[in-house]
Parts: structure tokens; C-alpha cells; sequence
């Protein structure tokens, strides 16, 4: 679920996303892998913003959360505070019943 499923014709690695409506609000929950966490905050906004850009330019609204596995197996995200709630009443296993999209990732 973490690993891009891109394409060999594609120049741009390509994630399965869940785009999804809350509140009358889009969000798009990006599956990374682990080691993002692991990543310094300045590197997660960077690849966050990426990301960000490469919804727009997809033209799919809402706001970009990667979301990765803890190292205790629990779900983690960065997101804005507005979605914190949402964010932790999910999990990973609900993240993949819901991809519903796929998102190519400009580079960061």
C-alpha cells in the first residue's frame, strides 16, 4: 500500500489515493511509506506540497494528508488541524477500502 504503482510509460511515479468528501470539505489521503515518518518536517512539507501541486494540477480539490504506518502500527498523518479529528477515528485498513483515485507526484 506504501509503494507507488507506477507505470513503466509513466515519468512520474503514481500513488493510489482516497479522495474524499467530509463535512461539505475534500481531502485526499495519500498512502506513503513508513520511512516518511522518519523524514525531517521540512522534507514532509516539501513532499506534502508535491503532492499538493500535483492534485491541482489534476484537478482534483482538497487538501493533501500523507498518511504512513507508526512504528507501533497505528496510523499517521499530516494534516491541517481542522481534519485531526477525522484523521483519528480511521485507520490504514480503512484507507484501503476507500483509494479511489490515483495521483502522479510531480517532483518535490
Amino acid at each position: 500500500m506504501a509503494k507507488p504503482a507506477s507505470k513503466a510509460t509513466d515519468a512520474m511515479p503514481t500513488f493510489q489515493v482516497a479522495h474524499l468528501q467530509r463535512d461539505g470539505r475534500d481531502i485526499i489521503i495519500v498512502p506513503v511509506d513508513r520511512a516518511f515518518g522518519k523524514r525531517s518536517p521540512a522534507e514532509q512539507a516539501r513532499i506534502q506540497e508535491a503532492f499538493q501541486r500535483s492534485a491541482l494540477a489534476a484537478e482534483m480539490p482538497g487538501v493533501v494528508v500523507p498518511v504512513w504506518e507508526d512504528a507501533a502500527g497505528r496510523m499517521a498523518f499530516r494534516a491541517p488541524p481542522p481534519w485531526h479529528e477525522f484523521l483519528k477515528s480511521i485507520d490504514m485498513v480503512y484507507v484501503a477500502t476507500a483509494l479511489n483515485r490515483t495521483l502522479s507526484l510531480e517532483s518535490p
